[in-house]
């Protein structure tokens, strides 16, 4: 007699997410956030998604900053590429930024108040990526 199991995997979304709505493109809004909030966000390996019923491959920008003092990785995440979009759902967000580790809310605070006085950042807020529908794509290896 064989037994069936079935194996019930969710990733886990135990990072801090903030959508930017930015004109400008992901070089340039990366360079502007070292600039402005001391980050060092250097150019990481492109999320990349392959759509099998039309063997279309998206590709989009990922830029990648570790704070080893903090215990934080900030990984600045392109919405947008020519083929479509990573969160189709969010097609009103430009850019979303990605925060790992643990932050009070005064710091989440401030980083927004900050990312709002750069010059290049349109709007920025908190999302919550349990509530995305298509949270998976934001999750790197």
């Amino acid at each position: 007699m064989k037994k069936k199991l079935t194996l019930n995997y969710q990733h886990e979304l135990e990072f801090t997410l903030l959508g930017i709505s930015s004109h400008e493109n992901d070089y340039h809004l990366s360079w502007v956030l070292n600039q402005k909030l001391g980050l060092q966000f250097i150019k990481a390996k492109n999320i990349v998604i392959l759509q099998s019923e039309s063997e279309l491959s998206q590709e989009f920008p990922v830029f990648n900053y570790e704070d080893e003092d903090a215990l934080l990785v900030y990984n600045l995440i392109s919405n947008k590429c020519e083929q479509g979009y990573l969160v189709p759902e969010l097609k009103n967000i430009d850019f979303f930024l990605q925060i790992s580790g643990e932050i009070s809310q005064g710091f989440l605070n401030q980083l927004i108040e900050k990312l709002r006085n750069s010059g290049v950042v349109n709007a920025s807020f908190v999302l919550d990526p349990k509530k995305i529908k298509a949270a998976e794509k934001l999750i790197l290896h």
